[in-house]
């Protein structure tokens, strides 16, 4: 190897070593720089709230375990399922944050405007006079689920429900238990992740559709942690000391 050679590879390793470190240093310290970072350039900067190190299961665990196993009890639902269902739809995050989807926003004016005849359980008679803001919020997704918001329209709720916090997830579990309940009570786990995500169970072709084409393995890989923790079926968990 020449000198020159040898030079650039030494200044590249030391530029690699610069990167994993200040990387390092930024992960580990990332509320203090998020804070310095903003306090300097005057600009509101996200920060994310969960403690350094924590996995999107715990960090699903400590927001929503309550109240997912008292839902899952109340609609018969398996816990371990609807919990690794929030980590693929938010990471567990509380509030979850909403994603707006334009495809659906087109096909939601086709449908208003007449050039559809239905889309899913929705007809032209139920958009009729809203606006644009409003087909927005029917074409985003909410929630710890991320339902989409003319999910409401069916289920007899408004789309205000579905971003409020006090009250996105019971009508998340009251939708899944309607639209797919049975596929949990079989308990035909991947059917139930992928119909979540599709509208459409598992292909027999076992090449699953999802957008993420690991969201239906990963949800059965994070349902056998949560199965170990299942406050439903260890009721000791959250019993008094």
């Amino acid at each position: 190897m020449s000198k020159r050679s040898s030079k650039y590879w030494r200044k590249t390793l030391i530029r690699i070593a610069l990167l994993v470190a200040v990387s390092w240093f930024i992960y580990a310290n990332r509320y203090d720089v998020a804070e310095y970072v903003r306090d300097w350039i005057g600009i509101q900067l996200p920060v994310d709230p969960r403690p350094a190190g924590q996995s999107d299961l715990e960090w699903c665990e400590k927001n929503y375990s309550e109240e997912i196993a008292e839902l899952s009890k109340q609609y018969d639902l398996s816990y371990p399922y609807l919990m690794s269902l929030i980590v693929l739809e938010c990471k567990g995050n509380k509030p979850a944050g909403h994603r707006y989807e334009s495809h659906v926003n087109q096909r939601l004016k086709q449908l208003q405007l007449g050039k559809r005849e239905r889309y899913e359980n929705i007809r032209s008679s139920d958009l009729k006079e809203l606006n644009e803001d409003a087909l927005k919020n029917l074409s985003t997704s909410w929630g710890p689920f991320q339902l989409m918001g003319y999910k409401a329209i069916p289920l007899g709720v408004n789309v205000k429900d579905l971003k409020d916090e006090s009250s996105a997830t019971e009508i998340g579990v009251r939708w899944i238990s309607k639209e797919y309940g049975h596929f949990l009570k079989k308990k035909k786990f991947k059917d139930a992740f992928h119909y979540h995500n599709t509208g459409r169970r598992f292909p027999l072709s076992g090449r699953s559709q999802t957008h993420n084409p690991y969201y239906v393995s990963d949800g059965i890989k994070y349902m056998k942690y949560y199965a170990k923790r299942d406050p439903t079926v260890i009721p000791e968990i959250n019993a008094p000391d």
